[in-house]
């Protein structure tokens, strides 16, 4: 049985000439915590506090250490004088069996010391072959796939080295959020840097990005996507999660671990409004840029349990703005919930206040009657984590469960919103058009009580917390012709930093320097 007591390892990265190595000590006596030997120099690691490891047991540390032109050996100590075994944590850049990897002309490896030398193919060929037999030897699972992987990374690495190639994706089966859209942008610069748009061929969006990008588009998963992935040197997202991003994930994950030297760019799925720092936490994802929209936004990111320096938070706005106009506006009515992270299968959400409550007013004889009478269409736009339980839904001859139309073109044309906690009514608001919060009890995943945006003082419309409530404020809206009432189109006016439809343009400029 594996310790308890032990070094974990949360990544090591090299950036602009500093090695950075994070982690945490797990022991009965962790507030003794951890030191360095560096080049047999003492020193110290900073140490952070985060939400989810506020335990005892727990220290948590990250050593800077300045490269410039000199080989470092570092050796992590605790205070209580044990030599405690050092561990990599999943999502590392190093693993049990793949304990080096090529950065800045560097090479990073770990055999009981962590070590920095200057870069040699001859290095690289011998710490590979060392991997190669930790594998062979110990034949986990898939083992001969990443050999294979393996071996062409390295056979190809004189050759593809140099060569600038940037991945971008939004989710593997679905486009059209800010990675796309900064895609669009970036793809007509003439800047000699090879770009891919990942999705997978099952996605309503493949065929249409395929004609429109031609090769430039890949197949997730894929043997060239893979590839790829193995020698971008940027990786560019609108999802934060490896199982979002990484390609060997599911199979080959750790037996790939530092095969990659990519850095990570997280343009964001939205405007942050909550305490997220539960879920985006430096120590599992470590980009080196996250996109921020407005000034309480890149403000709240540097509250306690974040932990990213203001080198990684930019204040750039989201790409997908550009795009938002009132073009083709209707007489429509869109009702966007966001999820639940707790209802994992059917019985969950049956048994649901959520399901209840939404399926209750799609189906409001009220409102329904009402919108019809003055011609209003009504379109229930399901979550993405929705769509396979939407025949649990009572339907109707006139609410339109939409799964077809792109989240811009719905934004552009409904003239009101309904949602609950969902960061796309930032999107719907941009646009100055008003909506409508149906909070109908506290019971979404993240913090929103404790986020520094407040619904009832910051919000863009009114709060709700009934269905007999809500359909009147919208019968009211309908009455005034879908006009945003003052009190929030001057909170709007005053909430976002940019609005000049040029947020891809910031952000391509920021990659590219960094």
């Amino acid at each position: 049985m594996e310790s308890f007591n032990k070094i974990n390892i949360d990544f090591i990265t090299l950036r602009d000439n500093i090695l950075n190595i994070s982690g945490y000590l797990n022991c009965d006596n962790s507030q003794m915590g951890v030191y360095g030997i560096c080049n047999g120099e003492e020193i110290q690691p900073e140490s952070y506090d985060y939400p989810t490891r506020r335990d005892k047991t727990i220290f948590n540390f990250e050593f800077k250490i300045p490269i410039n032109d000199k080989s470092i050996k570092l050796n992590i100590k605790s205070y209580d004088g044990i030599d405690y075994p050092i561990r990599f944590r999943k999502f590392c850049n190093m693993s049990d069996l793949s304990r080096y990897y090529v950065k800045d002309n560097k090479l990073v490896f770990f055999d009981g010391s962590f070590n920095v030398l200057d870069f040699s193919y001859f290095k690289m060929i011998s710490n590979e072959f060392k991997e190669l037999f930790k594998i062979i030897k110990k034949r986990p699972d898939f083992y001969t796939q990443a050999i294979l992987f393996r071996l062409v990374h390295l056979i190809l690495y004189p050759f593809m080295n140099n060569k600038k190639i940037w991945v971008v994706m939004d989710r593997k089966t679905m486009a059209d959020d800010n990675a796309e859209h900064f895609f669009k942008y970036a793809i007509k610069q003439k800047d000699g840097i090879r770009k891919f748009f990942v999705i997978h061929n099952s996605s309503r969006d493949f065929s249409r990005l395929s004609m429109l990008f031609k090769d430039k588009i890949l197949d997730c998963d894929s043997v060239k996507h893979r590839i790829y992935y193995l020698f971008c040197d940027k990786l560019i997202s609108s999802q934060g999660t490896e199982y979002d991003l990484n390609p060997f994930l599911n199979k080959n994950y750790p037996l790939m671990a530092g095969a990659t030297n990519l850095d990570f760019y997280f343009l964001q799925h939205g405007v942050i409004k909550d305490n997220m720092s539960s879920w985006l936490r430096k120590y599992d994802r470590n980009p080196k840029l996250i996109v921020s929209s407005t000034i309480p936004e890149y403000k709240s990111l540097f509250d306690e349990g974040y932990n990213y320096g203001d080198k990684v938070i930019q204040l750039l706005g989201l790409p997908r703005y550009d795009n938002l106009d009132n073009s083709g506006l209707k007489k429509q009515i869109v009702i966007m919930p966001t999820w639940r992270n707790y209802l994992t299968n059917k019985e969950d959400l049956l048994s649901s206040e959520y399901f209840k409550r939404f399926n209750s007013l799609i189906n409001n004889e009220m409102l329904i009657e009402y919108a019809k009478n003055h011609e209003y269409e009504i379109i229930f736009k399901p979550h993405p984590e929705l769509t396979p339980y939407l025949d649990l839904f009572n339907k109707n001859d006139y609410v339109k469960i939409d799964l077809d139309k792109k989240y811009q073109e719905i934004f552009n044309e409904s003239a009101l919103m309904i949602t609950d906690y969902s960061s796309i009514f930032f999107d719907f608001s941009y646009l100055k058009k008003p909506l409508i919060y149906y909070q109908y009890a506290n019971d979404y995943h993240y913090d929103s009580q404790n986020g520094y945006f407040q619904y009832k003082t910051m919000g863009f419309g009114p709060v709700i917390d009934n269905e007999d409530d809500l359909v009147e404020k919208i019968i009211s809206y309908i009455d005034n012709g879908c006009k945003m009432e003052d009190i929030y189109l001057n909170r709007v006016e005053n909430f976002f930093r940019y609005n000049d439809h040029n947020n891809s343009k910031r952000c391509y400029e920021w990659i590219l320097s960094h």
